[in-house]
């Protein structure tokens, strides 16, 4: 009786012989700062109605020198009748393609597929993929392997995934050119990239007449080199930036700092009084119009909330290292990769969070000593901000430890070694929460923001207060015109 393997272990066998089972890499969906793609080579059916594949996120230049890392690959099981998914094991690489952090998944979860999203192209792709290629099931991918290895043994592994980088040789002949950074595969007119070229290469291309040489001189044949379905670019080994947090687009607008935005928070003469106020922000640069004319904006007043029963935010936050910043505008917190919610059909990563005194969110009238402003982000880059007010109370073990690594300058950041932060002592017990749609409460000012505002506030001591109150007294956008806006809020 033949016997079955598990998707997972299929996977992690052929990943050990892609001398002969190449990886199909192809481009799912693509933006400055991230490509993402998947291995239609790896789509294996698992049970009825499920499959398997590995996608990765391939980040820009300036995305991986700030996450320390350049790929991330991402074993995932598609259940194509109910149309959901569950990552299994995520693997992050470096430009050298070494392995920083492989981690399993500890907890799968079915995470439905939004309409319209990355995850339904990559759902559809491995679903209902357009032809063939790949292994119809595990059996068949563990006799490819099976017959990889043997092959490999015997010391038969003449059909090698070529080398990217330019041969040292004179004389090369006109072969296959493959795209930078776009995912997808050029090719010379006359050679034309076949979906199996990796086993059975394309021809030569014809050579021009040339004289005829005496008989006794053979010429060589042309040399014909082979590369891989998709070679990603080279790029630089990601360096720790230890320099000004900046603003910029997006999520970094809100009090964070954009990766490799070249403008600093203290260039920008924006502030919360004088000149540079909340009210003259739409008038200090174009981009920033928002500010004075736009319809959602926060915070607000929340008030008159519609009662229904919520979806409960899924997190998934877990002790991470930290690099604390003083902009300019506030105390800001970056973590690294692995913290996440799941809410409304989506899934974000926490990308940092900062603090604002007094909280700018109010609450049937009621203002709060402070609040901090968790900000995430998808990877179709809709943002999703997590605002727990903060009231004076008992000391707070995750704020003594901000409190305790502060860097001594503004404009300045610092990372404390060996030392870790877990942000699920930050959430309060009572997980209800307030949501409606709004902006960014800091320059541009974005639109599009999904809020969800803690009902139960946390707790800081009078002197953790005042320690932030030493550094900035005052950091609040006044609360904006709610216009009519639906607010939902837990029962």
């Amino acid at each position: 009786m033949r016997s079955r393997m598990h998707p997972l272990a299929a996977l992690l066998l052929a990943a050990g012989t892609t001398s002969v089972l190449a990886a199909d890499w192809q481009m799912i969906a693509s933006d400055k700062k991230r490509t993402i793609e998947l291995d239609r080579a790896s789509i294996l059916q698992s049970d009825p109605g499920t499959k398997v594949a590995w996608g990765r996120i391939v980040l820009a230049e300036s995305e991986a020198e700030t996450a320390g890392y350049t790929t991330v690959k991402a074993l995932n099981r598609y259940d194509c009748r109910n149309q959901t998914f569950a990552t299994i094991k995520r693997v992050y690489l470096d430009a050298d393609s070494s392995v920083v952090k492989d981690e399993k998944v500890k907890v799968e979860k079915d995470m439905p597929v939004a309409a319209g999203s990355v995850d339904e192209k990559l759902w559809r792709d491995v679903c209902k993929p357009g032809g063939g290629g790949a292994p119809k099931d595990i059996s068949q991918l563990a006799m490819n392997a099976s017959k990889a290895a043997q092959a490999a043994q015997a010391g038969k592994q003449d059909l090698r995934v070529a080398d990217y980088r330019p041969a040292k040789t004179a004389e090369k002949p006109a072969v296959t050119k493959v795209s930078e950074g776009k995912g997808d595969h050029a090719a010379e007119p006359a050679i034309p990239i076949k979906k199996n070229f990796i086993d059975k290469p394309a021809p030569p291309p014809k050579a021009e007449p040339v004289p005829e040489k005496p008989a006794h001189v053979e010429a060589p044949p042309p040399e014909v080199r082979r590369v891989p379905a998709y070679v990603p670019p080279p790029r630089p080994r990601p360096r720790v930036v230890r320099s000004p947090v900046v603003s910029g687009e997006a999520y970094a607008a809100h009090g964070a700092g954009a990766p490799g935005t070249p403008l600093a928070h203290h260039e920008i003469h924006w502030s919360y009084e004088g000149e540079g106020a909340p009210a003259n922000w739409g008038t200090l640069k174009p981009e920033w119009q928002l500010c004075n004319v736009g319809e959602r904006q926060s915070p607000i007043d929340i008030r008159d909330g519609i009662k229904v029963d919520l979806e409960p935010i899924r997190f998934d936050y877990r002790p991470s290292n930290f690099r604390i910043i003083d902009n300019g505008h506030t105390i800001q917190v970056n973590l690294g990769p692995g913290n996440t919610i799941a809410v409304m059909g989506r899934m974000y990563d926490l990308v940092q969070f900062h603090f604002h005194r007094p909280s700018e969110e109010r609450i049937n009238g009621k203002g709060f000593d402070m609040v901090v402003h968790l900000v995430h982000k998808d990877l179709d880059g809709r943002l999703a901000v997590l605002a727990v007010l903060l009231e004076r109370g008992q000391a707070h073990p995750v704020m003594q430890t901000l409190w305790n690594n502060l860097p001594l300058e503004k404009h300045s950041d610092y990372s404390p070694e060996g030392v870790a932060i877990d942000l699920n002592q930050l959430l309060p017990e009572n997980r209800s929460y307030y949501t409606y749609m709004g902006s960014l409460t800091t320059p541009p000012c974005s639109e599009g923001v999904m809020w969800m505002v803690m009902k139960q506030p946390a707790q800081v001591s009078a002197e953790q207060i005042a320690i932030f109150s030493r550094l900035y007294p005052m950091n609040a956008r006044p609360v904006q015109s709610v216009r009519g806006r639906l607010i939902k809020e837990s029962r």
